[in-house]
């Protein structure tokens, strides 16, 4: 799974690039849309800052509102 960091300027390139439609943009940064990304890595190459990478490991096995529980 990949993420989109904070430094994203929302150029779009990355939009274009992903058949799936699995990248929006949002207000501040593009967002990759997790149900219909399937990591075939198409958008990280496009990426004119390099902003698009790998989520941890340790995050992509967590549930997501495991931080959440952890207060």
């Amino acid at each position: 799974m990949y993420v989109i960091l904070e430094k994203c300027d929302r150029c779009g390139f990355c939009i274009v690039e992903c058949a799936l439609g699995a990248i929006e943009s949002g207000k501040k940064i593009n967002r990759i849309l997790p149900e219909k990304c399937t990591s075939c890595g198409a958008c990280v190459p496009v990426c004119p800052l390099g902003v698009i990478v790998e989520r941890p490991a340790q995050e992509k096995d967590a549930p997501h509102d495991a931080a959440a529980g952890a207060r």
